[in-house]
C-alpha cells in the first residue's frame, strides 16, 4: 500500500463543490491502486481571511511543506479590497515555496472539437499545447508603489529564475515526446524579454534535437487561433503566459476544461489546482465543472510518482465525456449533470 499525505485547501465560491469531487475520484482510484491518501485541512483564502485574519495562514504554509503535495481549490472573495487575496494566499504561497513552474496543458479531447470556437478546418489535427509559464518573478514579482497620481509595478528576470524555467520546458518536452519548443517574449520593446530571448538563445544549444523558436507575444496570441498545430511546448513569463494560458483553455472550449500545475521540480513541492477563479455567483448551485480540478489531480499523482493512475483518472474523464457526460458550461444544447453527478461518472470509470 502506497502512503501519501495531500494538503487540501477547499478555498472559496464553488471551491468546496469541486474538492468534494476531487476527493471522490482520488478516493476511487486510491481503491483500485492501492494507494492510501491522507487529506489534511490546509485553509486559505477569502474565508481564511475572514476568519485568521490571514489569507494564508502560517499553520497552512507549514502544512504545505509537510504534505507530498498540495491540492488547492480557487480562491476570492468579492467582499474584500482588490489584490489581496492574489498577493497573500495566491503570489504568497507560491513564492514562498519558490513553485517556479506554472504548467498548464490544454487538449481537445476526440469528440469535444465542437466546444471550441475555432474553425473545424483549423483544428483538424487537434490542439495539444502546453504553456510553460514563469511563476515566479516578472510583473508579479509583488514589487511597486502606489500613490494617488502614481503606480508603478517592478518587472525582475534574474539568469537564475530565466534559466531554470527554460530548461525545464525543454526536459518537460523531452519526457512528454514533444520535439519543438516555442519562447514567447516582447524582446523587440522590453529589456526584460530582450534578456530573456538571449538566455533562450543560449540554453537551446544544451538541447540539440528539439525545433525552436521565438515568437513576440501579440503575434503568438493570433498564432495560437490561426495555426495551432504548430506549437506543442510553449515557454515564457509570467505575465505573458497567464493570458495566453486563459487563451488556450477557452480555445479547448473552457476554463473549466484545463488543469494546472505550480511546481519546483528540485524540492519536490508541487501545488494542483483548477485554472479558473472561485466563481462566487455560482456558488452553493452544484452547476460548477469540475473537470479542471479532477485533471489537476491527475497530475498531482503523475508528480507523486503514480503515472498509472493518473493516466486512469484522465481517461475516466475522457471516456466521461465521450459518453455525453456534461456539465452546464459545456452543455451546448445536451443534457448536463450536477457537479457530483458529473463526479459519480467519472470515478464509476476508474
Amino acid at each position: 500500500m502506497t502512503k501519501f499525505s495531500i494538503a487540501v485547501t477547499e478555498g472559496d465560491g464553488i471551491g468546496p463543490e469541486i474538492t468534494a469531487e476531487v476527493i471522490k475520484v482520488l478516493k476511487k482510484v486510491g481503491e483500485t491502486d492501492r494507494i492510501e491518501v491522507e487529506f489534511v485541512d490546509a485553509p486559505s483564502g477569502g474565508a481564511a481571511y475572514k476568519k485568521y485574519g490571514n489569507a494564508l495562514p502560517d499553520d497552512t504554509l507549514k502544512i504545505y511543506r509537510d504534505c507530498d503535495a498540495i491540492f488547492k481549490a480557487p480562491v476570492g472573495v468579492p467582499d474584500l479590497p482588490p489584490g489581496l487575496i492574489e498577493h497573500e494566499a495566491i503570489l504568497r504561497a507560491r513564492q514562498e515555496l519558490d513553485l517556479y513552474v506554472n504548467l498548464r496543458p490544454a487538449k481537445i479531447y476526440p469528440g469535444m472539437e465542437n466546444l471550441s470556437p475555432l474553425k473545424d478546418r483549423v483544428i483538424a489535427k487537434g490542439f495539444d499545447v502546453t504553456i510553460v509559464r514563469e511563476n515566479s518573478e516578472g510583473l508579479y514579482s509583488r514589487r511597486g508603489t502606489k500613490t494617488a497620481d502614481r503606480a508603478t509595478d517592478e518587472s525582475v528576470f534574474t539568469k537564475r529564475g530565466v534559466d531554470r524555467i527554460i530548461r525545464f520546458a525543454f526536459d518537460y518536452a523531452r519526457k512528454a515526446g514533444k520535439t519543438k519548443v516555442t519562447s514567447v517574449d516582447k524582446a523587440n520593446i522590453l529589456f526584460t524579454s530582450q534578456y530573456w530571448r538571449s538566455r533562450f538563445e543560449e540554453i537551446k544549444k544544451e538541447y540539440p534535437g528539439f525545433e525552436t523558436e521565438s515568437i513576440y507575444v501579440d503575434a503568438m496570441s493570433q498564432y495560437l487561433i490561426r495555426c495551432p498545430e504548430r506549437y506543442q511546448v510553449v515557454v515564457t513569463d509570467n505575465m505573458f503566459g497567464d493570458i495566453l494560458s486563459d487563451e488556450t483553455a477557452q480555445i479547448i472550449g473552457s476554463l473549466g476544461l484545463c488543469a494546472g500545475a505550480n511546481l519546483n521540480p528540485e524540492t519536490k513541492t508541487g501545488m494542483f489546482e483548477p485554472i479558473h477563479g472561485s466563481a462566487p455567483d455560482i456558488a452553493g448551485k452544484g452547476i460548477a465543472n469540475p473537470i479542471s480540478a479532477i485533471l489537476s489531480a491527475a497530475m498531482m499523482l503523475d508528480f507523486l510518482g503514480q503515472a498509472k493512475s493518473a493516466s486512469k483518472v484522465e481517461a475516466a474523464v475522457q471516456k466521461a465525456l465521450a459518453d455525453g457526460c456534461r456539465t452546464g458550461d459545456i452543455a451546448q444544447g445536451m443534457p448536463w449533470l450536477p457537479t457530483s453527478k458529473f463526479g459519480d461518472e467519472v470515478a464509476k470509470r476508474i
